[in-house]
């Protein structure tokens, strides 16, 4: 069996009851994203899938839609 991480372990324990409610989770991790989303029959509960980033922008959310 494959280990994981502490701190992915945790995204799950964290995560896992609102992706099992049917809600899809998107985690901004500082290279990249983590989305969630819940597993079909016949797979694992909750499904992963990571992507890198390959730009990062250092801005935020409130400098991004101001004025809309």
């Amino acid at each position: 069996m494959t280990s994981i991480s502490k701190e992915l372990e945790r995204i799950l324990e964290d995560y896992s009851p609102i992706v099992k409610e049917g809600h899809q989770v998107l985690i901004g991790l500082l290279d990249g994203t983590i989305h969630l989303e819940k597993g079909q029959e016949g797979e694992a509960p909750v499904q992963i899938r990571v992507s890198p980033l390959d730009e990062r922008l250092e801005i935020t959310i409130d400098t991004l839609f101001q004025g809309i």
